[in-house]
């Protein structure tokens, strides 16, 4: 097994829009006909600000990826790290890969030079709040809503 990390090239593009439907549906729970559509909205949009795909391979096959971003602290204004997306392709959840690409987006953000890194995971996603707790992540806010 070649395990290896690279920068995603338009093939690997191609196959995380291709996934980007699914993916949006199991990080939000939520079952909508434009899940692809609104989760390539959001990749192309932090594309802009030159968010980009750190990608998980093995030899030629793309096992997952992180999407590295940046972001802006609500209270001081301040640039910091943003991990987007983060996802691990079906056949090979368990392997700890997820683990594995979030010790390298903490290694890209490192080199990118920020000292502060966040995220944003749903509630119902109990096993990527575990990840993230086990790898130091602390809550800094509660997002919440109300039917009515």
């Amino acid at each position: 097994m070649g395990l290896s990390f690279k920068v995603a090239s338009e093939t690997e593009i191609k196959e995380i829009y291709e996934l980007a439907g699914e993916n949006r549906k199991e990080a939000t729970n939520h079952d909508a006909d434009d899940n692809k559509q609104k989760m390539i909205e959001a990749y192309e949009h932090s594309a802009k600000y030159n968010a980009y795909f750190v990608c998980l391979m093995n030899d030629n096959t793309l096992l997952g990826w992180v999407q590295i971003d940046k972001a802006f602290d609500y209270l001081t204004g301040d640039e910091i790290g943003w991990i987007n997306d983060i996802y691990v392709k079906m056949p090979y959840r368990g392997k700890g890969y997820s683990k594995l690409l979030m010790e390298e987006a903490l290694k890209e953000f490192r080199k990118n030079g920020y000292s502060d890194v966040r995220l944003n995971v749903y509630s119902h996603n109990e096993k990527a709040l575990k990840l993230y707790e086990k790898m130091g992540f602390k809550d800094v806010s509660k997002f919440m809503k109300i039917s009515l």
